[in-house]
């Protein structure tokens, strides 16, 4: 099964690729990359109290008199003797009681064969009927189900994804673990969210957190936007977080029957193993210092656990990388956002295109650091690199423009009349929006943005200035050196 690209993944989870920071996109980066190490983790079926109780309607079997009536020149079927009799097979449980007296013998002698036939509806019955010369009433009992009102019980069966998840600062990003971290626990509670399984997740650091549930799609996004905010701080306490995790499972919690996905890097101590009959899955994140605490710390982790995995630090590379197919859908969003833009009226708002430059900038720049020299690049990759460079100058010229106040000004605009379709294309957008194409086009902004252009002109004529100075004053040097001479030195005042 080929892995969506980030764009597509991001909307499993609700999410746009404006809607994220830098760092949460190799989050899901990570999440979606990692999606081999967690598939296939049981999300077992538990059941969970209910918060209140009430009732419900249910089907009960109930014996209800039937009024038949027989007419003449007709026959009736009667379960009594009559004057005639077919035989026939029986249709229903019901008619058990008619079958043949004979027949009964053979469940005293073969009594699996009896309830074979019993099942098959092959036992044989009696089938009387008797003509009727007139029409005369009777009444039957006959077996019927109705609906009734019954008490809800105390718990209902769901299945249970809960996550114990490693915040301390331990976790840090130095070398990307907590983003490798941030990763399993999306991917598994968005596995979770797709099985319907009510979710847990219960950030620790030296103690546990509150625990985040839910099972609906509003419960999901507020369980995904922790996941991608939460800070790493604090000391490591796995003990205390498998206990409190253990106490919110057993009979009295709310979670009965989940299993629990830790992930953490393993610096801590353990006790006593607070595990019953619960299930425990562990990852262990990043290579640890061999000394004897670590080391019996993950040994006693890989006892407790029914499953164990580690990520060492040579893998983390191949999880964060993107892949060409990331950018190329990133590219394509920032490209329809910026052509939304040039659009007739306001476009979109320049801040939330900054972030998904910033965004894609960082995807193609993470993408390129994950080629080796034997790695084929792809021949777009310079073009969008070159685009995404042009299009930082152009927001930060605009940026520049929209602080001043003069793309929404019209104090600013060039006298004389303008032709009707001139003023559509050449319309100011709003503060803080970005300018149509025709807009950039038109002599009203090349009049409104012609300091700025200027200034920056100015600018590169400085920086250029500076450079050819330096670069002869170096050029100077290296002759008087290669002549003999001394370099000058400055008059002593």
């Amino acid at each position: 099964m080929d892995s969506p690209d980030l764009v597509r993944y991001l909307a499993e989870f609700d999410l746009k690729l404006s809607d994220v920071a830098p760092p949460q996109v190799a989050m899901f980066v990570a999440a979606r990359n990692a999606a081999g190490y967690v598939r296939g983790l049981e999300v077992p079926m538990g059941t969970r109290r209910r918060d209140q109780e009430g009732a419900s309607l249910a089907e009960r079997p109930t014996e209800q008199t039937l009024d038949l009536t027989a007419y003449d020149g007709e026959i009736s079927d009667s379960p009594l003797p009559a004057d005639e009799m077919d035989v026939s097979l029986i249709h229903s449980v019901e008619d058990l009681a008619h079958i043949f007296p004979v027949q009964w013998l053979l469940e005293d002698i073969h009594r699996d064969l009896f309830w074979a036939k019993l099942a098959q509806g092959e036992l044989l019955m009696p089938l009387w009927q008797r003509p009727a010369d007139q029409p005369r009433d009777s009444t039957e009992s006959t077996a019927r189900r109705e609906v009734v009102r019954e008490e809800a019980e105390s718990f209902t069966l769901r299945q249970h994804a809960y996550v114990l998840l490693d915040t301390s600062s331990t976790m840090q990003d130095h070398d990307r673990r907590g983003t490798i971290a941030r990763g399993l626990a999306l991917e598994f509670l968005r596995a979770g969210h797709q099985q319907r399984a009510q979710l847990h997740l219960r950030p620790f650091t030296a103690e546990a957190g509150p625990r985040l549930s839910g099972v609906s799609r509003e419960e999901f996004r507020a369980i995904v936007q922790a996941v991608i905010d939460l800070p790493n701080v604090g000391q490591t306490r796995i003990q205390t977080a498998l206990e409190q995790a253990v106490r919110d499972i057993r009979e009295g919690g709310p979670c009965l029957g989940a299993s629990i996905l830790l992930i953490t890097d393993g610096i801590s101590r353990l006790g006593k193993c607070p595990l019953a009959d619960e299930t425990l899955h562990t990852f262990i994140l990043g290579d640890l210092f061999e000394d004897r605490s670590e080391a019996g710390t993950i040994a006693t982790l890989k006892q407790w656990s029914d499953t164990f995995h580690r990520i060492w630090l040579a893998r983390f590379a191949e999880i964060l990388a993107p892949t060409w197919a990331d950018c190329q859908a990133a590219a394509a969003v920032l490209q329809k956002a910026v052509e939304a833009g040039a659009a007739d009226g306001p476009g979109p708002e320049l801040a939330r295109l900054e972030r998904l430059l910033e965004n894609v900038t960082f995807l193609v720049r993470e993408f390129r650091h994950s080629l080796d020299k034997h790695s084929p690049v792809p021949p777009e990759l310079p073009e969008i690199e070159k685009r995404l460079k042009n299009l930082e100058v152009m927001f930060r010229v605009l940026g520049a423009q929209a602080s001043e106040g003069r793309l929404n000004t019209k104090a600013n605009s060039p006298p004389g009349p303008r032709p009707a379709n001139a003023v559509a294309d050449a319309q100011p957008p709003a503060e803080g929006h970005l300018p149509s194409w025709r807009f950039w086009r038109s002599g009203s902004l090349a009049h409104r943005g012609a300091d700025a252009w200027r200034w920056l002109w100015l600018l590169w004529k400085h920086l250029a200035g500076i450079i050819i100075a330096v670069f002869g004053k170096l050029r100077r040097a290296w002759r008087r050196l290669r002549a003999g001479r001394p370099l000058a030195r400055r008059r002593q005042r």
